[in-house]
């Protein structure tokens, strides 16, 4: 007898993330095995969470056999993933899509006419959405007949207010489509769910998260339900990110155009590639490579990270209407106790305090107890979120 698993892809510009988790009969019973690829569309590497030496040369040895892209790289995964552990049988598979525009407010099992509508959203979010969609496509030709699931990024925070989502531009750009959508949404989807839990003794109906990474965002959390959020319409924008520029004055954009004579596609690839930590530093939009780094500039690319991370804690209580707790998350929220440092020393007017040793741990709460808001570090897991939804629309389509 076969046991029937779930394969999950979370695909990005140059990383791809990926799972296999096992499908029992009423839930989903557990991850497998799973990893990293990065270098997509260059010198791919393969860093499988897992001891195991054969499952770690398997899947190098596989995917260096194909084009290092996502079109060509799913198919071999999941092909990889099925064979990989014995008794095993793929029957669905889960992607992580960006940009779900104003009509998918949740998971959907992928149609062509979906994935087409799909499309017109990349404009919203190129680093991602193409590669996003062009899994899902080739493995559909690949595995024809195995349904698969997309969960969005922007779902999680389609139940914001109205307030909260609308620009104040013509009412006829916001009927188009023209509004806040907010992404990291299934990294807050898992965070949601884990926060009761941690902080089970403290009071956290108020929550805001930072999702700090490579990208960063933070959203603020009432009971569950996405509030409000850092970013807006594309990915672009809140706080400062490792190469984006985070928010920026709109007029800066037409003076670059006008002024400037810079061309959108120049202007697009300063924001998106050139700017952030970057940008700033003129080094690196590393966090590590500038806390590591002596130079002035380094220093002050992270005050302003900090600065504006600090600032849009403050925005986002006033949206709560008070504050209960913030959770660290992300590459850098994890794993920089720096970082988190910089952050809380900017809200000590709150009446927040790190306890040093919790702090340096990186694990669940890091505050002092008498702390009026507490404070704790949650490693997100983006692709359980993506299983879980998988398995709950694919189960009744295989």
């Amino acid at each position: 007898m076969t046991t029937p698993v779930i394969a999950t892809f979370n695909t990005g510009s140059s990383s791809l993330k990926f799972s296999l988790y096992r499908a029992g009969a009423d839930q989903l019973a557990g991850r497998l095995l799973g990893g990293k690829l990065t270098g997509l569309g260059a010198h791919l590497k393969v860093d499988m969470d897992t001891t195991s030496e054969s499952h770690q040369s398997q899947f190098a040895d596989a995917l260096s056999k194909v084009d290092p892209a996502p079109e060509q790289l799913i198919p071999e995964l999941a092909r990889c993933l099925s064979a990989a552990i014995d008794g095993t049988e793929l029957i669905a598979a889960g992607h992580r899509i960006v940009h779900g525009g104003q009509s998918c407010d949740g998971p959907r099992l992928a149609t062509p006419e979906l994935l087409d509508a799909l499309d017109k959203l990349s404009v919203f979010a190129p680093d991602h959405q193409p590669y996003n969609l062009a899994g899902v496509r080739s493995l559909a030709t690949q595995f024809p007949g195995h349904p698969q699931s997309l969960s969005f990024d922007t779902a999680f925070h389609s139940v914001q207010p109205r307030e909260a989502r609308l620009y104040a531009l013509p009412r006829e750009l916001t009927v188009s489509g023209l509004q806040r959508y907010g992404f990291h949404g299934l990294s807050y989807a898992y965070i949601a769910g884990a926060i009761t839990q941690t902080f089970s003794d403290r009071p956290h109906r108020k929550t805001i998260v930072a999702h700090l990474g490579n990208g960063a965002s933070l959203c603020a959390i009432q009971d569950g339900t996405s509030i409000a959020t850092s970013m807006g319409l594309t990915a672009l924008s809140g706080v400062p990110m490792a190469t984006r520029c985070g928010d920026l004055d709109p007029g800066a954009i037409l003076y670059l155009i006008g002024s400037q004579k810079m061309t959108p596609d120049a202007v697009s690839d300063m924001l998106h590639h050139k700017s952030g930590l970057l940008g700033v530093s003129g080094i690196s939009g590393d966090v590590r490579d500038l806390l590591a780094s002596t130079a002035p500039e380094a220093e002050e690319a992270l005050d302003v990270y900090t600065y504006r991370i600090a600032r849009e804690i403050g925005s986002l209580t006033a949206a709560l209407n008070g504050l209960e707790a913030i959770v660290f998350t992300g590459g850098v929220g994890e794993n920089s106790q720096e970082i988190r440092r910089r952050v809380v020393a900017r809200l000590s007017w709150m009446g927040i305090e790190l306890d040093a040793t919790l702090n340096e741990s990186g694990a669940g709460i890091i505050s002092v107890q008498h702390s009026e808001i507490a404070v704790a570090v949650i490693p997100t897991n983006e692709e359980e979120v993506i299983a879980r939804e998988a398995f709950s629309l694919c189960r009744y389509a295989a």
